[in-house]
């Protein structure tokens, strides 16, 4: 009888899948994230890593600027001071990403009066730990005589004070998490001559958020920082700008990194829409001014993650069963896997 198709002449063993791969390279892969997901590991090895929490939002009535989100970030994609170690990860496992959103700003045509809403934590979960970033610290704010969110809020960085807050003071603190690498900078404070006057800017990841001039100029937000992970240069987590006071139409830019600026209800229509803090950048949104009560603070930006595997070696693979005649071919040219 005949010998079968693939068989050798030497009475070896026969098998109908027989392909052989040789090794390879597989390119280093960036995956980001805009909203929760999960991250499935190609390789056994250790990632970098950029997670921004969303921006705080901006406070109203004389309003302090919202704290950026908390940035955590580790390889040579970010300046030194912000920079950690990479962590490990396991072949085809899949971990849970959440991506935080921006907290709210003062609300119109009502509730213009008082402080925003903090932003929401982002968070890459790896193997039993993870890497949490902070949610930016909302902006204080507050009517006169009588204030309702009387300091900026504590966060990733910390949110600015308002015009009618403490002489002085008033700003939230940033990096809440206490992290060795902080996450954040701490919001501006209020002229120490007394209110009402321009409101703190919140702090951005790469400073503090400016103190309010007297007699009526808000400080900007805090500067973000660029990092490079995606391969193009980004600059992420800027704090907003508080909200001036005294010229109906007065605005205070918000800085690199996605942060808000700081307007008046009477502002031009362009500069209302910037108090809004970057999308996937966590910037913290505006302070919105005093009168007339009609233009809500600035939402914050959502945050991001954004994981960046490294090149791996693909090792070669012979499934299926061989002839010896095949085998001893590839071994022969050494070309088999063990």
């Amino acid at each position: 009888m005949g010998s079968p198709t693939n068989s050798a002449q030497n009475g070896g063993i026969i098998g109908v899948n027989n392909a052989f791969t040789p090794a390879s390279c597989a390119a280093a892969k960036v995956t980001t994230f805009n909203a929760s997901g999960t991250f499935t590991a190609a390789a056994t090895a250790n990632v970098d890593y950029l997670v921004v929490a969303g921006g705080g939002g901006g406070g109203g009535s004389l309003g302090g600027g919202g704290g950026a989100g908390g940035y955590r970030a580790s390889g040579c994609f970010t300046p030194s001071p912000t920079r950690s170690s990479a962590v490990p990860v396991i072949a085809t496992t899949g971990y849970t990403i959440t991506v935080g959103g921006g907290g709210a700003g003062i609300g119109a045509p009502c509730a213009t009066q008082g402080g925003g809403s903090s932003g929401q934590n982002s968070v890459f979960n790896y193997n039993g730990s993870t890497i949490t970033s902070t949610g930016g610290g909302a902006g204080g704010g507050g009517p006169p005589g009588g204030p309702v969110q009387p300091s900026g809020a504590g966060g990733g960085s910390g949110g600015g004070s308002p015009g009618y807050g403490p002489p002085g003071g008033g700003a939230g603190s940033g990096n809440a998490g206490s992290f060795p690498v902080s996450e954040g900078s701490g919001g501006g404070t209020s002229p120490s001559g007394g209110p009402p006057y321009g409101s703190g800017g919140g702090g951005g990841i790469g400073g503090a958020g400016s103190n309010a001039g007297s007699p009526q100029a808000g400080g900007a937000g805090g500067p973000g920082v660029a990092n490079t992970i995606t391969g193009s240069s980004v600059v992420y987590a800027g704090g907003g700008s508080g909200s001036p006071y005294g010229s109906a139409t007065a605005i205070i830019p918000g800085p690199p990194g996605g942060g808000g600026g700081g307007a008046n209800p009477s502002s031009p229509s362009p500069s209302k829409t910037a108090m809004t803090g970057g999308t996937n950048l966590g910037g913290g949104g505006g302070g919105t001014g005093e009168i007339p009560k009609s233009l809500a603070g600035g939402t914050g930006g959502p945050g991001v993650v954004i994981i960046k595997e490294p090149a791996y070696s693909v090792a070669a693979s012979a499934p299926g069963v061989w002839s010896m005649q095949s085998l001893y071919s590839n071994v022969r040219a050494g070309t088999w896997t063990n």
